[in-house]
């Protein structure tokens, strides 16, 4: 118990060394303690073994960085040493119930921001500490509600797993696999959930006693390529695993696995754990489609008392069977095919219908969130947006459970935001865009973001209000600076970049004609040019210069255009008869928007009514 808490407080001291340093470096002395300074004392007084001294210093830091808003990491980093030194001080009532209202800051904070808290790191690793005091003081109903709540902070997908703390135990339902969350003096610290196929779940158990240093870490995966080997291949594969061993005596000492399906090994795993006695054994094992890790740390001088407790935690584990996971082919080559379908122009549609096939086989968030997408898009495309709205919430919801989001989450958010706007529902539309844009909005560049009270993208720097939606268009960040405006049904698209320095017109003029050629595969004739008033982003604002320029325009031949390898403009559209920029001079800083008219439609209308919509 010591050693895990040292351990973690010389983590903390590493993680704050550098603020603490850069503090030291620019701050003054006449000036109160900040929260790095004080982070500083609080970690050298802890490196004295001064706990009394460092625990006030500790507090004091974690005060001084919630005085600022701005401080969310040095607050965590001061919260999470004070935690630890009171563990080691033996003081867990406290050190629980400053862990308890830490958490609980957290959550207040991503409750104002709209947020979950789901997956929030430091939530995370301050219930493990919450979890341990807790079972220091025998207090296990704390304990079952702290395993509740880092249950709902890893934010399992529900079709996979259940938490039963009636029981108690938690199932991966997927691998019909049990654990149980408390037994005796063990107890689940760490529980990371899985949400892709070939990754694999992970739980951590440690064990309360005197002086112990017992841990046992648990990983389950899902490996498609064990469906192919034989009996003689899996166990080949199992000895690769198998080093010469320095203490094999150690090893016989502790149990196998009691899963009678599996074929297993178990070795000493060199390097495993750091400390002059530390001994760290491994368990592979092979059940079906699964492979099973399970790491063991213990104390070389315990082993008999250690064998005796992975040997209880052993029997607890239940792992009923071995679920299959896909049918025929396997999903990583279903994937591929999917995803170049997908890539490929004019591809989607075929890349939805491979994602109807591969529906049976898909069972993990990502896969299920990525599927649905492809055919939510696909439904949309053929304009049955009643279909197109339940696949892509089934993939925003999947969504939900996954870490690590994507470009495919733009793509469903992009889609389900103009599906809720074309169905008139606006709150869901500008709730679904406002999550595009804040996953968008740091590509546009220095000085952009969104506010609480604007349904646009504003550029404080250069005084531009770009609105999200104008009629069927949204607003997309293609890079620094640059955006379109696209109509996802028609695919028409306009494009828009801020921040220009200004040219003579003479110059403009041959970068258009140039743009226009080598880009767009247009050659431009005529032009003429009007003024044009555009909209200020404030009241009282010095107003933009502005001017319109629209080109006369015609495809360029085939020979020319096949000549070079830059592809033709969408070819799903009719081509442009007029190409039309919109110039915006204010200060030093130009805006140029751009659309391609086509004879005979409403492209030169809705050009029109978004360049009257922009505030620049």
């Amino acid at each position: 118990m010591r050693k895990l808490i040292c351990s973690l407080s010389a983590a903390v001291l590493l993680s704050s060394s550098a603020i603490a340093w850069s503090a030291s470096k620019v701050s003054s002395k006449d000036l109160p303690p900040n929260a790095a300074e004080l982070m500083h004392e609080a970690q050298r007084l802890s490196g004295e073994a001064l706990w009394e001294q460092a625990t006030v210093k500790a507090r004091a830091a974690m005060e001084a960085a919630r005085a600022s808003e701005d401080l969310d990491g040095p607050e965590f980093e001061a919260g999470y040493l004070l935690v630890i030194l009171l563990h080691m001080q033996g003081k867990y009532v406290e050190a629980r119930n400053a862990a308890e209202e830490q958490i609980a800051r957290w959550d207040a904070k991503s409750a104002s921001a709209g947020q979950t808290g789901s997956r929030d790191p430091r939530s995370l690793k301050m219930l493990s500490l919450a979890i341990e005091a807790s079972m220091m003081t025998g207090d296990s109903e704390k304990v079952m509600r702290f395993h509740e709540k880092l249950y709902a902070v890893a934010s399992p997908y529900p079709e996979s797993w259940r938490l039963a703390p009636e029981e108690p135990r938690l199932r991966y339902e997927l691998a019909d696999f049990w654990m149980p969350l408390m037994l005796g003096q063990w107890k689940l610290m760490a529980f990371e959930p899985v949400d892709s196929r070939g990754v694999g779940m992970r739980v951590l158990y440690t064990h309360i006693s005197a002086g112990s240093n017992l841990s046992a870490d648990i990983s389950l995966s899902y490996k498609e390529k064990l469906r192919a080997m034989n009996a003689a291949q899996r166990q080949e594969f199992l000895e690769s695993y198998r080093e010469v061993p320095i203490a094999p005596a150690l090893v016989r000492a502790m149990p196998d696995l009691p899963f009678a399906a599996a074929t297993s090994i178990k070795v000493e795993k060199a390097g495993g754990c750091k400390g002059e006695h530390c001994v760290a054994v491994h368990w592979k094992a092979l059940n079906g489609d699964w492979m099973m890790d399970i790491n063991v740390n213990f104390q070389s001088p315990e082993k008999d008392q250690a064998a005796e407790h992975v040997r209880q935690l052993f029997a607890a584990l239940k792992w009923h069977s071995a679920p299959l996971l896909f049918r025929e082919r396997t999903m990583a080559e279903q994937n591929r095919e999917m995803d170049s379908y997908w890539a490929a122009p004019g591809g989607q549609s075929k890349a939805a219908e491979l994602a109807e096939k591969a529906l049976p086989d898909a069972f993990f968030p990502e896969e299920i969130a990525r599927l649905n997408t492809y055919i939510g898009v696909a439904q949309y495309r053929r304009g049955d947006l009643i279909a197109a709205r339940r696949s892509l919430e089934l993939a925003l919801l999947a969504r939900e459970h996954i870490s690590i989001l994507g470009a495919y989450y733009e793509t469903t958010l992009d889609y389900a935001a103009d599906i809720a706007y074309r169905q008139g529902r606006d709150a869901d539309a500008i709730a679904l865009n406002r999550t595009l844009m804040e996953w968008q909005e740091d590509n546009a560049g220095l000085g952009w973001g969104i506010t609480d009270d604007e349904n646009a993208l504003i550029s404080w720097l250069d005084d531009v209000q770009l609105p999200w939606r104008v009629g069927n268009h949204r607003l997309r960040v293609t890079g620094a600076g640059r955006f379109s405006y696209e109509n996802l049904s028609t695919r028409a698209r306009l494009g828009l970049t801020v921040g220009l320095e200004p040219s003579t017109d003479v110059e403009m003029e041959s970068v258009m004609r140039a743009f226009m050629e080598k880009k767009l595969r247009l050659q431009a004739g005529d032009v003429r040019k009007t003024a044009f008033s555009p909209k200020s982003a404030k009241k009282g604002n010095q107003r933009g210069i502005g001017r319109k320029w629209q080109f006369d325009v015609k495809k360029l031949d085939d020979e020319k255009v096949a000549a070079d390898k830059t592809p033709v403009t969408d070819s799903l559209l009719p081509p442009p008869t007029k190409m039309t920029f919109w110039i915006v001079d204010r200060k030093d800083r130009r805006s140029i928007l751009r659309a391609p008219i086509v004879h005979g439609d409403q492209s030169e209308i809705e050009a029109d009514q978004i360049a009257r919509a922009l505030s620049w």
